[in-house]
C-alpha cells in the first residue's frame, strides 16, 4: 500500500525498498524502549545501522562503485570540522569531498596513536539542503560511536523529521532534548515516479475516515454513521512523508517546485525542489536528489506530484560552542 493508501485506504503507487534492506539489528535507542516501539521513543520503526539501498541509489553500481573510487575520493577531500579524540589514544575525522550541484560525499577515518596509517571506517553521499529550524526530541548513535539519526520537530509547523545527521560524531554535545537548531533537510530518492493518484475518498478504518465521521455526526447530530459519505480528498501540491519500517527511510508523495540538472563524478541528477510536509509557506521545504538510473525515463516536471521513497538527512552547520548564532524560539 502506497503513501495515500496509508493515509485514505485507497491505492497509491509507492513502491517500497525497505524489503531489500538487509536483516536489521536490533539496536534500541537511548531511552531503551524495547525495537523503538515504546511510547517514550519518538523513532518509528527499527534501526538499521548501514545505508541499506542508499548507495544503490547514488551510484548505479551501488556500494561497489563507491568502494572502487574510494582512492580518487580520498585524493580530492579535506578535513572538515571538529576531531573526536578517543580514549583509546586514536582519532575520528571527517573528510569531504568537492560538492557539485549540492552534492559531495564524506568519509570517516580513524588514527591510531603513534601510526601514520589511517583506518577507513565508512562514508555516505552529502547533499545540501534547506533550513528546517527545528526542536530536538531524540538521537540514536550506531554501536561504531561514529555515526547516527535524529529525531526532532519542525518549529513552524510540529512536523516530526527523523534522519541521518552528517558528522553526528562532531554533535553529539548538541544534541539535547528540547534544543532548538537548524538543521538543513534534503533527501536521495531510492524510488520515485509521477503519482498516479492525488484524489482519494477516505475508506472506513483510516484516520482521516474516523476523523471526517466524527465531524459529520457532530454537525448532523440527527443523522447516523451509515449516511456519511466521506468528501473526496486532494492532495496535489502536500507534502506528505510517512515512515517505514526502517528508521530514517521515508515514503512520500510531494509536488514538484523546482528542478535543476546536476552531474557529479560523471553520474547525472536531478535537484528538485520540493515540500516534505505541509503547503505554502509554512511547509517544510527541502530538496530531493534523484539519480537518471533511479528515475529511468521519467523526467520530473514543474507541477507534478511525485511519489517514492526517500533517504531524509539533515545537516548542522553550527558546531559545539557556535550555538548562540543557532538559536530559534520554541
Amino acid at each position: 500500500m502506497g503513501v495515500l493508501g496509508k493515509l485514505f485506504g485507497g491505492c497509491g503507487s509507492l513502491s517500497s525498498t525497505t524489503g531489500r534492506q538487509p536483516s536489521v539489528r536490533n539496536n534500541t535507542s537511548s531511552d531503551s524502549a524495547p525495537d523503538n516501539e515504546g511510547p517514550s521513543s519518538a523513532f518509528v520503526g527499527r534501526h538499521f545501522e548501514g545505508l541499506g539501498d542508499v548507495w544503490s541509489a547514488f551510484f548505479p553500481g551501488g556500494s561497489q562503485e563507491y568502494v572502487g573510487e574510494l582512492q580518487g575520493i580520498f585524493e580530492k577531500s579535506s578535513a572538515m570540522g571538529p576531531v573526536m579524540h578517543r580514549k583509546d589514544g586514536s582519532c575520528v575525522i571527517l573528510l569531504s569531498s568537492p560538492s557539485s550541484g549540492g552534492i559531495g560525499i564524506h568519509s570517516h577515518i580513524v588514527m591510531m596513536k603513534g601510526q601514520k596509517k589511517a583506518d577507513f571506517v565508512g562514508g555516505y553521499p552529502a547533499l545540501e539542503g534547506l533550513p528546517v529550524p527545528s526542536v530536538m526530541e531524540q538521537a540514536h548513535i550506531w554501536t561504531n560511536g561514529i555515526s547516527g539519526v535524529v529525531a526532532a520537530r519542525a518549529t513552524s509547523t510540529g512536523t516530526p523529521l527523523v534522519f541521518f545527521l552528517p558528522g553526528f560524531f562532531q554533535h553529539v554535545s548538541q544534541l539535547q532534548f528540547g534544543s532548538s537548531h537548524t538543521f538543513f533537510m534534503a533527501g536521495l530518492a531510492l524510488s520515485l515516479a509521477k503519482a498516479e493518484q492525488t484524489e482519494f475518498s477516505p475508506q472506513p478504518g483510516t484516520v482521516a475516515y474516523d476523523a471526517a465521521l466524527k465531524t459529520f455526526l457532530l454537525a448532523h447530530p440527527e443523522k447516523k454513521a451509515g449516511d456519511f459519505r466521506p468528501d473526496i480528498v486532494s492532495t496535489h501540491g502536500l507534502g506528505i512523508l510517512l515512515p517505514t519500517a526502517i528508521v530514517g527511510v521515508w515514503g512520500f508523495q510531494v509536488p514538484v517546485l523546482g528542478t535543476e540538472r546536476i552531474t557529479f563524478m560523471g553520474r547525472r541528477f536531478w535537484r528538485l525542489l520540493t515540500m516534505f510536509s505541509g503547503a505554502g509557506e509554512s511547509a517544510v521545504h527541502g530538496y530531493l536528489y534523484a539519480a537518471d538510473h533511479v528515475l529511468k525515463e521519467y523526467q520530473p516536471q514543474v507541477g507534478d506530484d511525485i511519489a517514492g521513497t526517500l533517504w531524509l538527512q539533515g545537516t548542522m552547520n553550527v558546531y559545539p560552542g557556535e550555538e548562540k548564532e543557532d538559536v530559534h524560539p520554541q
